[in-house]
């Protein structure tokens, strides 16, 4: 998607992304850089149960979107003309860019050339994307991380500073984070997409050898603060790492359930700040989730991703 003129001209611009926590958060941080008065709307589907005002303090929800209004349905983070000369053309690897094909004989390149550049570093397979939100020009930074631009950092970061966590939400992350996330804690992020068996057969139990041998190469006095879609994994993992080394937010809803109930959702960004907390991550491949924590821990997070 090529935005031809500047707009952050635009007067009224409303976000309206209708998927996942993180699909929105990153589409409601791109609306703040398109127009002067920014607005969220935050229907609720059968993947998010929760209002916008059950998460977030912030006075900018409408309940629906005004007439004259542009609305922004995205869940890239926008790059604008002004934008493009801190990006080359061809940028991008992981959330678009040349074929399928194309990437992946790069990335084999790269790989028997001795990894000398961090083109591919976060590039686990070459996923293909529609041409409706991949930009011809792969000027993209999504899902790119320690690769990008110190000028993207400096322009988002602040941006994801705007978004206000409920009061009584920001205390249950700060009372936690406090006593349990330090500099010897890696944030684990697994997404086994344990609502879509396609998926999870074809990209979560694929990962789990390269997951595992991240964790097993950590130093053993790491320990990990694990978030998950599935109550299992935490299982699984104490059973070889320990139950000292996989730490877990006490929620108080169920994890398989979470997406059935606003409470579950509210616990979801409690996990996502946590996350954030974290200096170092393993994060699944292409998971908006543990990207919008990285945004929101200031973008300084080394990450690896499985």
């Amino acid at each position: 998607m090529t935005i031809q003129a500047k707009e952050s001209e635009r007067a009224l611009v409303v976000s309206a992304e209708p998927a996942g926590l993180g699909n929105r958060i990153k589409s409601w941080v791109s609306a703040m850089r398109l127009g002067a008065d920014v607005r969220v709307y935050w229907p609720l589907s059968p993947i998010m149960p929760a209002r916008f005002g059950d998460l977030f303090t912030n006075d900018c929800e409408v309940e629906e979107v005004p007439e004259g209004a542009c609305e922004h349905i995205s869940w890239r983070l926008v790059i604008l003309p002004e934008d493009e000369p801190h990006l080359p053309a061809g940028f991008a690897v992981v959330g678009g860019g040349a074929s399928r094909l194309s990437r992946g004989a790069g990335k084999l390149l790269w790989q028997l050339g001795g990894r000398k550049t961090d083109r591919y570093r976060y590039m686990v397979f070459p996923k293909k994307h529609s041409r409706r939100s991949a930009r011809a020009d792969a000027r993209h930074i999504d899902f790119e991380y320690g690769r990008i631009p110190q000028y993207f950092r400096s322009v988002y970061c602040p941006l994801f500073e705007q978004i206000q966590v409920l009061p009584s939400l920001a205390e249950r992350i700060s009372d936690w984070g406090g006593k349990h996330i330090d500099d010897d804690v890696i944030g684990l992020q697994v997404r086994t997409w344990r609502d879509d068996p396609r998926r999870h057969r074809k990209y979560h139990l694929r990962s789990l050898n390269r997951m595992l041998q991240l964790m097993r190469a950590a130093p053993e006095h790491k320990r990990f603060f694990l978030v998950s879609d599935s109550a299992e994994v935490a299982e699984s993992l104490r059973l070889e790492f320990g139950a000292e080394r996989i730490l877990c937010y006490p929620r108080r809803t169920s994890i398989g359930d979470s997406w059935q109930s606003h409470q579950g959702t509210q616990e979801d960004l409690i996990d996502m700040l946590l996350l954030a907390q974290t200096q170092e991550m393993f994060v699944s491949y292409m998971s908006t989730f543990s990207e919008a924590a990285w945004w929101f821990g200031g973008a300084r997070a080394s990450v690896s991703v499985f």
